[in-house]
């Protein structure tokens, strides 16, 4: 990593609890932790979210390293490039070639650049050009450039000339005298070197840059699956403080109805409670947001016992459900709150009989639910007041299916008068599972 970068790094803790200590809070209110996410939810009316010490984004930024083997393999591979380049110039000029000069000389001085290839390759990381400001690492490349250079050249001419005077060519007080007659080589020789040396720092910086910015992908790609599972944990958290709102507010409304007959009828009362626990325990062992119809009105049935045994022959509930839209998915306690909000406040005077009627119909692609009442319906206002149940619905519906679904409340009409209330849920059809 570049001198001067910062390595920083992601907090995501693991989901930790839900539910939980609830000090702080008013009445109705829960709170939901999921990994370093809190939501306070008083019926989701106020909500509150914190993000757990977001230092920064772990990119992972760092170069692959190189092995300085095939660092020296690719430069040797360029010098028997250049030095086929000499020996075919001089082939197609017509003139021999000088095994000295066009094949040993050249081979010398790129086996030497091929050694000092790492040394470039770390020099190119130490000063690196993607670093701001460049002009100091320009600067010193440029300074490194000439000096190596120089270096190679005359090192790399002063073994040519040693060899020369080990095989008897040359006598050794000539070296001056021969390293002035080459002198245009060594002018060559440092031209090169330099070009050598700035193509490595290019070739360096480019494979630098290729891995930050694979890493930088890589690191969006992964942050990107990252929150959208911090998300989804938030949703299903949101969605069970919602659906954990509903069973007190309902176990709360049975238990009043139930200590009504405890003294009146100890024997009816009995079976509420009987009733009550299974009811309980079949919305506590379900897991999942989404039922099929089919259960949920088997949940409702249930439900409907108790309030049969609480007001006998005066409640009477007709159920009008298409085949087509039995094996729909529904949202998990979708109608127990509606039909509770049509016996508490649909009923019509003191000793009538409330009737209340479920339907359910599939219809271009959406599932239309419908639970009315003959009760005295909004009065002279024409405005229904949603409680805790409606709202929750509400709520719930719109965390699941968004702008695809849609709850209307309003008047319900016998023979074209409006009569009681209406409650209409339309949701997309999905089939659930066989």
């Amino acid at each position: 990593m570049a001198r001067g970068a910062t390595r920083r790094s992601v907090v995501i803790k693991e989901p930790v609890s839900i539910g939980g200590d609830n000090d702080g809070l008013t009445p109705g209110e829960s709170r939901v932790t999921t990994g370093g996410v809190c939501v306070t939810n008083g019926a989701l009316a106020r909500r509150s979210l914190r993000i757990a010490e977001p230092n920064a984004i772990d990119t992972g930024m760092r170069t692959p390293a190189v092995r300085s083997s095939t660092i020296v393999l690719l430069s040797l591979a360029v010098g028997v490039f250049f030095t086929s380049q000499v020996v075919l110039m001089a082939l197609t000029a017509g003139r021999p070639v000088q095994i000295e000069w066009d094949v040993l000389q050249e081979l010398l001085f790129w086996v030497l650049w091929a050694l000092l290839a790492p040394r470039v390759v770390a020099l190119a990381g130490r000063w690196p050009l993607l670093e701001r400001p460049i002009g100091p690492q320009l600067a010193k490349h440029g300074a490194a450039s000439l000096a190596l250079a120089l270096v190679e050249t005359l090192v790399a001419f002063s073994l040519h000339f040693f060899a020369l005077w080990l095989a008897g060519a040359v006598p050794g007080d000539q070296a001056l005298t021969w390293m002035t007659r080459v002198r245009p080589s060594l002018v060559w020789g440092e031209f090169m070197g330099v070009f050598f040396y700035w193509t490595v720092v290019a070739v360096s910086t480019a494979l630098r840059f290729r891995g930050l910015y694979a890493a930088e992908r890589l690191s969006a790609a992964e942050l990107a699956a990252r929150s959208a599972t911090l998300e989804g944990q938030l949703a299903r958290a949101q969605l069970d403080a919602l659906r954990s709102q509903l069973r007190p507010h309902f176990l709360f409304n049975t238990l009043n109805a139930i200590s009504v007959l405890t003294l009146e009828d100890a024997a009816r009362a009995r079976h509420m409670v009987v009733r009550l626990g299974s009811l309980l325990r079949r919305s506590l062992d379900e897991d999942e947001h989404e039922v099929p119809l089919r259960q949920e009105l088997l949940f409702l049935d249930d439900y409907l016992d108790i309030q049969r045994a609480r007001f006998g022959d005066r409640l009477t509930v007709t159920l009008d459900v298409d085949a087509a839209a039995a094996e729909a998915r529904v949202p998990v306690l979708l109608l127990q709150p509606l039909v509770e909000n049509a016996i508490e406040h649909g009923w019509p005077e003191k000793d009538a009989t409330t009737a209340i009627a479920l339907r359910a119909t599939r219809s271009d692609g959406m599932l239309r639910l419908s639970v009315e009442d003959n009760g005295p319906g909004a009065g002279e206002s024409g405005q229904v007041r949603e409680g805790i149940g409606l709202s929750n619905t509400r709520e719930r519906l719109r965390r699941l299916y968004g702008d695809r679904a849609a709850m209307r409340l309003g008047a319900a009409h016998g023979n074209g008068v409006p009569v009681g209330t209406r409650v209409e849920i339309t949701i997309p059809f999905s089939a659930a599972p066989a």
